[in-house]
């Protein structure tokens, strides 16, 4: 951390920093206060305080036993896993094309034709409006973006099998270098019910700071050309120093395509447009956002481990029952992973 940027308000961080620790290893609760420490001391070291703490956690994290890292992203046993995370590493994603099978891909698309799911409100809506729930209709979209309950999502077979991946779970703790947390599970629509890019729709460049560190799997449902809202990248940015300080200085914001060309130039941002099946594993501690859609709609289901489930505060789900095998047996085997949603 030899380029922090002091201020009354980082040293007061510091300082407290400490407290908000000893509470989550009591309670496993995060103070509000705590979380946007957090944000502030990531901005103010350039991201060296999140590797501090990483480090620590590494220290005292028991590793999961994976066998045989055999799955969805192929067979991550031995080199393969350390090349794929030295990528992550230096790149801050891989890509694996056609991971999930055609049929896996029509269930989860069913499964969005038969449930409900929360009309996110848009940048021009009233904070305060009601939420509203609908059937997704895709020629009849009520919004730029349609979220799905993470319980409905938790009791999906498919999703079950993924949470416990063997593959997915070599290649998170080879990452993080501690035993993986699952985390922040979500599933959504991304329309053209207007081509503008909307903040609410995670449309604009934007860092993530909910966890300390973590690595989330995007996965393609439907296939994603250049007008279909395509994930978007910017290489290397997730290093720590990989955001100017400027940038930084304006904390946790939503960040124009203008101003972040401007600084890394066109060559560093991917744009991953690609075909269903496709899963992108990625450090979105840089920056990201999901392109504006302006033909088909997009279908994305997103899971996440962590090294640690300190930071945001999300609403309770419950995984209620286990219907996929091998998720029983990774719960038996380590159930701390999933505490998130036990």
């Amino acid at each position: 951390m030899r380029h922090i940027r002091w201020s009354l308000r980082t040293l007061l961080n510091l300082t407290k920093f400490p407290y908000a620790l000893l509470r989550y290893a009591r309670s496993g609760q995060t103070d509000e206060w705590a979380h946007q420490a957090l944000i502030q001391l990531f901005c103010a070291t350039g991201g060296g305080f999140n590797d501090l703490l990483s480090r620590m956690i590494r220290l005292k994290s028991t590793p999961l036993k994976v066998l045989r890292a055999v799955g969805v992203l192929g067979d991550l046993s031995g080199d393969a896993k350390r090349r794929s995370a030295d990528e992550l590493r230096a790149r801050g994603f891989a890509v694996f094309p056609s991971a999930l099978p055609d049929d896996m891909c029509e269930r989860l698309i069913q499964f969005t034709r038969e449930t409900p799911a929360l009309v996110r409100r848009m940048d021009h809506e009233v904070i305060g409006n009601a939420q509203r729930v609908a059937i997704f209709d895709s020629e009849r979209p009520l919004a730029v973006r349609y979220d799905y309950p993470t319980e409905a999502l938790l009791d999906n077979p498919d999703v079950q099998s993924l949470l416990s991946d063997p593959s997915l779970l070599a290649l998170a703790q080879e990452y993080l270098g501690s035993r993986p947390r699952a985390d922040v599970l979500s599933m959504w629509w991304h329309t053209s019910f207007h081509t503008q890019p909307d903040s609410e729709a995670a449309q604009f460049y934007h860092f993530d700071m909910d966890r300390i560190k973590w690595l989330k799997i995007f996965v393609y449902l439907t296939d994603v050309g250049p007008d279909d809202g395509p994930h978007s990248f910017i290489e290397g940015s997730h290093r720590s120093g990989g955001i100017p300080a400027g940038m930084l200085r304006r904390g946790y914001v939503r960040l124009s395509d203008e101003e972040v060309i401007a600084h890394y130039g066109s060559a560093r941002q991917i744009e991953f447009a690609a075909p269903r099946g496709t899963i992108i594993v990625e450090d979105t501690r840089g920056l990201h956002k999901g392109k504006a859609v302006t033909g088909r709609p997009r279908l994305v289901l997103q899971l996440q481990f962590s090294n640690s489930l300190f930071g945001a505060q999300y609403a309770k789900a419950t995984m209620r029952e286990v219907h996929d095998p091998s998720l029983a047996q990774v719960i038996a085997q380590a159930p701390d992973i999933y505490a998130g949603y036990r």
